[in-house]
């Protein structure tokens, strides 16, 4: 099971957080998983926006709200992949929620409808004013929750739900004390939900990719690493730190997911492109390793080590003694006195 280095651990490289990773059977794959989460710091300093935009990884659109006097609160990747955004103004008291989840082409699911009919099945409190109605192509449920814990609180709360590109877009909208003259704030939220294709440059693909990979959803990050690495073969505009943590991340997200010969693709790219950078060999050693092939698992862990000079300000080699993905390799006499050898030489 993959686990991370203890909070704090990160050398920064170049405005990069440098992170060492170390898995266990089947999905482990060892080494640098640098992260390009410089982006992560800067986003709780800049300004909240105005607009708040969802998407999911895989795909080319989003979907955009126009909330004024909104604060985003919470941005997040659920386990099961669905993305989940929740925004507040603190002066209208509104709160609003956005859920993206994507469902299998040809799958059997409900309509919108009756998903929205489901809410009123045995609802955890007691609801009352249950109405429906439809705004274009989205269906819409609201009913009002009169009192929570024996106190009043009249909490109006409205369902919209949409389905496109077989993807379920669910928005929820609810303010306590509500009163008829809130009812604008409502039609404003939903009036302003529009699908916007997501024009997103390199840059902002591996932000959103490194997220993900900070979450430990390394299926979900393969979608933008991937997207990211597709426009940099055309037009590569990364700075050079930003580009060994794509590939780096991209091979270890297929790896750690079990696609060990897309993960070999991958670093073997980065080795096209930069031959010099030890840790793209390192990661193939640990790829050939994984699929216990000893003898390029051997040659590529040399040429690490004959490259090793060549490691970004604050990255090291690992000790390939105590890298789990040789484990299995370290009971062959010949590699383990190779790993022996050039571990004596970090």
């Amino acid at each position: 099971m993959l686990q991370q280095l203890p909070s704090g651990s990160g050398t920064p490289v170049n405005g990069v957080l440098n992170y060492r990773v170390m898995g266990n059977a089947g999905s482990r794959l060892c080494v640098l998983a640098m992260l390009g989460l410089v982006a992560l710091s800067c986003v709780a300093q800049q300004p909240t926006p105005l607009r708040g935009r969802l998407s999911l990884p895989a795909k080319d659109w989003g979907v955009v709200l126009d909330l004024p006097g909104f604060a985003v609160k919470v941005t997040e990747t659920k386990p099961d992949g669905r993305r989940y955004m929740v925004a507040e103004n603190e002066t209208t008291k509104v709160v609003v929620s956005l859920m993206l989840e994507q469902v299998k082409s040809g799958a059997a699911t409900s309509s919108c409808r009756e998903s929205l009919e489901k809410k009123t099945k045995n609802p955890p409190l007691k609801i009352q004013d249950v109405r429906f109605s439809r705004s274009g192509d989205v269906d819409v449920m609201q009913y009002v929750v009169p009192e929570f814990s024996g106190q009043r609180v009249n909490q109006e709360s409205m369902f919209a739900c949409q389905t496109y590109d077989n993807t379920y877009i669910d928005l929820h909208v609810s303010k306590v004390n509500y009163v008829t003259a809130d009812e604008p704030l409502f039609a404003d939220v939903l009036k302003s939900m529009h699908i916007d294709k997501v024009q997103r440059s390199s840059m902002e693909l591996v932000e959103q990719a490194s997220r993900l990979y900070l979450q430990h959803d390394y299926k979900g990050a393969i979608g933008p690493y991937s997207q990211a690495l597709e426009l940099e073969k055309v037009n590569q505009k990364l700075e050079k730190s930003f580009w060994y943590v794509l590939v780096d991340n991209l091979g270890m997200s297929y790896g750690i997911t079990g696609n060990l010969e897309k993960a070999k693709e991958t670093f073997e790219y980065g080795v096209s492109k930069d031959p010099t950078y030890p840790l793209f060999h390192y990661n193939l050693a640990c790829t050939y390793a994984e699929m216990g092939d000893a003898t390029e698992a051997g040659n590529y862990l040399k040429k690490a080590f004959d490259h090793k000079a060549n490691v970004l300000p604050g990255e090291s080699i690992p000790d390939p003694r105590k890298d789990d993905s040789f484990k299995k390799l370290m009971k062959n006499k010949e590699f383990r006195e190779l790993a022996e050898t050039l571990a004596r030489s970090r």
